[in-house]
């Protein structure tokens, strides 16, 4: 009963509808993952976790934005939904109350920034700025190289998965994503 509640109260403070949720839910499973930072050696931490779901929300907003009015609507919802997700995190993991607001606005400044960085390489189909934004970001000039370890490849994969679903399909069902360098077919 107490979970069945907890799940209640959950969906209430969440903004969005369902088919935000269910994009959502599938975004932040993937940036869950363990493997996902092993294969593409990604730092295992809070802000690994938070650039790892910035870019995957990255991919799946600038297809929503070229889906018209209700793509850009749920591209919105989406976006909402993570930072309600980072501000009930940044709660969970003990930030202040005080402290969360400025947090959260923190992260929404490096969001947009990172949204800017990847949507001008992928749109000006330029890998070599996406690969330095991802060193920049994903891996803060750690030495990774994402050419090398098969990110880059495996975005690019993903990206052209996503611009061949068709407007419905988009809007209507949630892709899986599976970042997989090893099997292109799955991304």
């Amino acid at each position: 009963m107490i979970t069945r509640l907890s799940k209640m109260v959950e969906r209430w403070a969440r903004p969005g509808g369902e088919q935000a949720h269910v994009l959502y839910t599938e975004m932040a499973r993937v940036a869950r993952k363990p493997e996902f930072y092993l294969q593409y050696d990604i730092s295992d931490t809070f802000d690994g976790r938070f650039d790892t779901l910035t870019l995957i929300v990255v991919l799946v907003v600038r297809r929503l934005n070229n889906a018209g009015k209700d793509g850009a609507e749920l591209a919105q919802e989406v976006i909402d939904l993570m930072f309600a997700d980072m501000d009930l995190s940044l709660h969970e993991i003990g930030v202040s109350e005080n402290k969360v607001g400025k947090k959260v606005k923190t992260i929404a400044t490096a969001f947009i920034g990172r949204m800017k960085a990847y949507t001008t390489a992928l749109d000006n189909d330029d890998d070599t700025e996406l690969a330095a934004a991802l060193r920049r970001n994903l891996y803060r000039e750690n030495g990774v190289d994402p050419v090398e370890n098969g990110l880059v490849t495996a975005i690019r994969a993903q990206v052209k998965r996503l611009d061949a679903l068709t407007d419905d399909e988009l809007l209507k069902s949630a892709p899986s994503f599976e970042f997989t360098p090893h099997d292109q077919r799955n991304l």
